[in-house]
């Protein structure tokens, strides 16, 4: 028999010795070991077919028999599987505490095919409830599940699993780790199995963990292997993402044309789509384009516009962002009260979320406000805070740009502070360097 069927028939056993109240001991003897016994039942491709059909003889369970308690199996799971199907949309509906009631009172047991499943729901739930130290162990357990499995080969579980695992180290500043499991689940994707949309969430989503830490250029190179296969990405919410990507990669690389037309593209299809989001997103970055053209008129234009639809974003942070790029415009027209404004509302909406990249861009722009004001000792404390944020978080080119800041600073007030920081700035220009990473853009 083939190693699915082998697989099957363990179901059977041990649904069978389950109800019948057998231990694997009280199964075992001379001819075969507990051991046996349990990698028949989880579907181990090496057991011996006859080991197989010997437990059935010990069970009384006829050969005839098998295909209709093959067939009960079949519906059991695929009723546990409209259950899965309920909870994701408890899920989807923001119903987390009801979602992971119902996946505490289906008790599956480890070896259930559908517990991987139930394992990467129940981490979800947590993860969107803030729990992310669960989150990831409830994980860790799906994509352990998964890989003991024959009915997981196929289902994608592990691959999804190791991306929401990224999005878990993401939600807590880690991006190191963000993109080393978005890695793991682009390596544990089936491109013939389950959730064929996954493929684009892993790459969409590590384009976001690149840009977050500068890595404009590898950016960019994930964002075009998929760009030419937008149009088959039936998910808004991923295309638009992507949408987004491309248009902040092109714009950091000076390809400003280029991003603009991106960037119109996309503003179709979000205002068709009313997502908010997109729409929010693609008016910052056009006012970040013109701004950096020189066409400040528009710039103002295109923040303002999308400060109109901040009411509409499902998350608040992605406001900050637009703060301070409209607070950056401000000081270049020397409009010192609103642009201060604008950066106060950048970092308090930033550390309400606990978004350590976005806070760094919020206290770097209020520092340059304090330092454009020869307030000096009044910016040190910002840019003070920018470093230790990017220190405790591994943003080196963020360290960097702090050092360059605060040496800026302490040039004119005490010259010992200054040649400390010119001397740390050469240390972490050194391990750039080394990375191969300085000559980038610096962020």
């Amino acid at each position: 028999m083939k190693t699915v069927e082998l697989h099957e028939i363990g179901e059977i056993i041990r649904k069978v010795r389950k109800q019948r109240g057998f231990r694997l001991e009280d199964l075992a003897d001379d001819n075969i070991s507990p051991a046996t016994i349990s990698n028949i039942e989880r579907g181990v491709p090496h057991v011996s077919m006859n080991k197989a059909l010997y437990l059935l003889e010990k069970l009384n369970i006829e050969t005839h028999q098998v295909p209709y308690l093959l067939m009960e199996e079949e519906n059991e799971i695929k009723s546990h599987q409209l259950d899965m199907d309920m909870i994701e949309t408890l899920f989807k509906l923001n119903k987390h505490d009801q979602a992971l009631k119902e996946i505490e009172e289906l008790n599956l047991e480890d070896n259930h095919p559908l517990a991987a499943t139930a394992s990467m729901l129940k981490g979800r739930c947590l993860n969107a409830k803030g729990q992310h130290r669960r989150a990831e162990r409830a994980y860790y357990q799906a994509i352990k599940l998964a890989n003991q499995h024959p009915y997981n080969q196929q289902t994608n579980v592990e691959a999804s699993s190791f991306c929401d695992l990224g999005v878990c180290a993401y939600l807590q500043n880690d991006l190191e780790s963000a993109i080393q499991f978005t890695n793991s689940g682009i390596d544990a994707y089936k491109e013939n199995g389950d959730r064929s949309y996954l493929r684009y969430n892993l790459l969409r989503n590590k384009a976001i963990y690149l840009e977050r830490l500068g890595h404009i250029h590898e950016g960019m190179r994930v964002v075009e292997e998929i760009w030419d296969e937008r149009f088959g990405i039936y998910d808004v919410d991923t295309l638009l993402t992507i949408y987004w990507a491309r248009i902040e990669f092109l714009r950091r690389t000076g390809c400003e044309e280029e991003a603009i037309k991106c960037a119109q593209e996309g503003l179709k299809l979000s205002i068709r789509n009313q997502h908010y989001r997109s729409i929010f997103e693609t008016w910052t970055q056009l006012g970040c384009i013109y701004t950096t053209l020189g066409d400040l008129a528009k710039g103002e234009a295109c923040f303002t516009t999308a400060l109109q639809a901040k009411d509409f974003l499902p998350d608040q942070r992605l406001a900050s962002t637009t703060y301070v790029m409209q607070g950056l415009l401000y000081l270049h027209l020397q409009k010192y009260a609103e642009a201060k404004e604008s950066f106060a509302q950048a970092i308090q909406i930033s550390e309400k979320a606990n978004d350590a990249p976005r806070l760094i861009y919020a206290l770097i722009g209020m520092g340059d406000y304090m330092k454009e004001n020869e307030e000096l000792k009044d910016a040190i404390p910002y840019y003070q805070r920018t470093l230790e944020l990017a220190q405790k978080h591994k943003l080196k080119k963020q360290e960097y740009k702090a050092l360059y800041k605060l040496a800026e600073c302490w040039n004119a007030i005490d010259e010992k502070e200054f040649i400390n920081c010119m001397r740390n700035m050469y240390a972490v220009k050194k391990e750039l360097e080394e990375e191969g990473d300085f000559f980038g853009e610096m962020d």
